[in-house]
């Protein structure tokens, strides 16, 4: 969507919503834009004055949630917890998570749809599109665990950035999270799998 198109406009919020549910109850494949437009009572030219199509509604959706989630995170997350170390705080982070998504269940229902659909086109694309390649959350809790001496010196900081990054945030594709309920304990194994192969003994 042009960001300078970035409006507030009447029943922006019951298009959100449809579209959260749509999605959440069909899938991306399957959702009908059709439906959505329906149920939240807009026209197609005020729809497609704001979003380019269906694939652009879903990704600004996902933008949301992602900004959503952070700033849950910054409410949940104790500024005490930062002095722990990175495993326990990224243990600490997965529970907030969790609960993020157990007070938000239409998001829930939504990231258990995306999490079937990983195999997709429209999740390469997600991918693409939002990179954790240079995902400055996480950099930033790697750096410290370094000045901490948390983490192996004897592997390159780059390739321990990039791993912890991309573990952490492709866990569904690599143990095929199919539910929320999945996500905890493969977290949890992930974790101590990351704290045995990386931390500094």
């Amino acid at each position: 969507m042009d960001e300078k198109k970035e409006k507030v406009f009447e029943k922006k919020e019951e298009l959100i919503e449809a579209a959260v549910n749509e999605f959440g109850e069909r899938g991306y494949e399957n959702a009908s834009l059709n439906n959505i437009l329906k149920e939240a009572g807009i026209s197609k030219g005020t729809f497609y004055y704001h979003f380019k199509n269906k694939e652009d509604l879903y990704f600004y959706l996902i933008s949301m949630f992602i900004e959503e989630k952070k700033s849950f995170f910054t409410n949940n997350i104790k500024p005490e917890d930062f002095n722990k170390s990175i495993f326990d705080l990224l243990k600490i982070m997965t529970e907030a998570g969790l609960k993020f998504a157990s007070q938000s269940p239409n998001i829930s229902r939504f990231s258990e749809t995306f999490m079937k659909e990983r195999d997709s086109e429209i999740n390469r694309k997600m991918l693409e599109r939002f990179s954790f390649k240079n995902n400055n959350y996480f950099e930033s809790l790697i750096e410290n665990a370094y000045s901490k001496g948390e983490l192996r010196k004897d592997i390159p900081k780059s390739f321990v950035k990039h791993i912890i990054t991309y573990l952490f945030t492709h866990l569904q594709d690599i143990v095929r999270i199919e539910n929320i309920e999945d996500y905890e304990p493969a977290a949890y194994y992930l974790i101590e799998f990351m704290k045995n192969g990386l931390g500094e003994k």
